[in-house]
């Protein structure tokens, strides 16, 4: 198994202690805008020298600053919480994939035809989709979870397919047809169309959830929405200072600071939410955990269907 360098920035609880989840640096957006923090920084430490050993630079009321602020609070909430709804909505969706895979196979198993090879091979096309749908989301092609699954043979093809989801859903529907047309079920009877059309419209399902995982892929936040909240967010701290360096002086600096990185915060926390299958992400969705649990599920019902 190969090595996974992204294990620390995963999606982790948060710590029970007050302190240790305050304190946290993994897992935080801190290490991310710390650079810029410290290099907008630089900007009140200029103009307190400037004003301090140069000559009064322009002062400033602290009234509009405190109404302003608030907008740009609710307006970077609601940035926030845009990104949520995605990520909240794709872990739903991954709940939706993980469900109607197990009602394939149980399905299968119970309704399909009394056929060794066909119900191995059934069962290990439902586990095949998520990790197919998982590697499509992140593009790449990192199957080495099922070498113990699949051949060599049908690992080449999976990885040559244009749309791997597909080609998975794709053989799923073959083997359902296949159940359909040539084979019986253990009262003696052909898979009836009512067990059929049950079992086609879980298959059908996992395409819509597919579907739903690849909308929010490809369908990026605003720009012009995102642009406008940076730019207000820039054209506050790039004033806020003048309205300090009277009564504060040297303190601007600390001020400055108290008040950039809660909102630098923000706009990270609306940009790290935003890409829930992006590994790079911090708290991205853990797909890798969420197919091995379907993949050890799948096969405990195979392995209970053998014994029955």
């Amino acid at each position: 198994m190969s090595k996974d360098n992204t294990h620390h920035i995963t999606n982790r609880d948060e710590a029970n202690n007050f302190l240790q989840g305050a304190l946290m640096w993994r897992g935080s957006v801190t290490p991310r805008i710390m650079p810029m923090l410290l290099f907008l920084c630089l900007y009140p430490l200029s103009l307190v020298i400037l004003d301090q050993y140069w000559r009064p630079l322009p002062s400033l009321d602290v009234t509009p600053f405190e109404y302003t602020g608030v907008v740009l609070g609710m307006v970077l909430v609601f940035r926030t919480n845009a990104g949520y709804e995605r990520w909240g909505e794709a872990r739903k969706l991954w709940g939706g994939i993980n469900n109607q895979t197990r009602n394939l196979i149980i399905g299968g198993l119970q309704y399909g035809p009394d056929d060794l090879g066909w119900r191995e091979a059934f069962v290990k096309w439902c586990i095949t989709f998520s990790f197919a749908t998982k590697e499509s989301l992140r593009s790449s092609h990192n199957f080495y979870a099922l070498n113990d699954t699949l051949s060599e043979q049908e690992l080449i093809e999976l990885k040559s397919a244009l749309h791997m989801p597909l080609f998975v859903a794709n053989k799923i529907a073959a083997l359902l047809q296949k159940a359909r047309s040539n084979y019986q079920n253990s009262s003696g009877a052909k898979l009836d169309g009512f067990e059929f059309s049950i079992l086609e419209g879980q298959r059908s399902l996992l395409i819509d959830h597919l579907g739903g995982c690849e909308r929010i892929l490809k369908t990026p936040m605003p720009l012009v929405y995102a642009v406008k909240t940076r730019r207000f967010i820039f054209m506050f701290l790039l004033l806020l200072p003048f309205s300090l360096l009277e009564k504060t002086g040297f303190y601007t600096i600390v001020i400055f600071f108290l008040v950039a990185y809660p909102l630098l915060s923000l706009d990270r926390i609306g940009i790290e939410l935003q890409k829930p299958f992006n590994k790079k992400s911090l708290s991205h969705l853990p797909l890798d955990t969420m197919c091995e649990t379907i993949k050890y599920q799948c096969v405990d019902l195979w392995k209970q269907s053998n014994n029955s």
